[in-house]
């Protein structure tokens, strides 16, 4: 089955398929167990993917806002991982302040 809401460009997909394989295992954790893990597991993909293609590390404060941002939403792995991206690439309404500076 197509996953519709699976980014189509990097990083985002990287970052969506961190999240969704660290997601698979909610079921074993108890909710702050899983949720730190998968905000760990994103801000180390994004850490590693910043390094290998010269862009700014994030903060795990910074993957926790852009998390925030996406709760809710119909979309949120996707939401989360396009505004992660976004702050690696300094890029959307953000700017290069990154998400410390909201």
């Amino acid at each position: 089955m197509t996953d519709i809401f699976r980014p189509t460009h990097e990083p985002a997909r990287t970052l969506y398929d961190v999240f969704q394989a660290e997601a698979l295992k909610r079921d074993k954790r108890s909710y702050d167990e899983w949720s730190m893990m998968e905000r760990m597991a994103v801000w180390r993909a994004a850490r590693d993917y910043a390094q290998q293609h010269g862009l700014r590390v994030i903060t795990l404060a910074e993957v926790e806002k852009a998390e925030e941002y996406a709760i809710g939403h119909v979309d949120y792995g996707a939401k989360w991982a396009y505004r992660v991206a976004e702050a690696l690439k300094g890029e959307g309404s953000f700017g290069n302040r990154g998400y410390d500076d909201i």
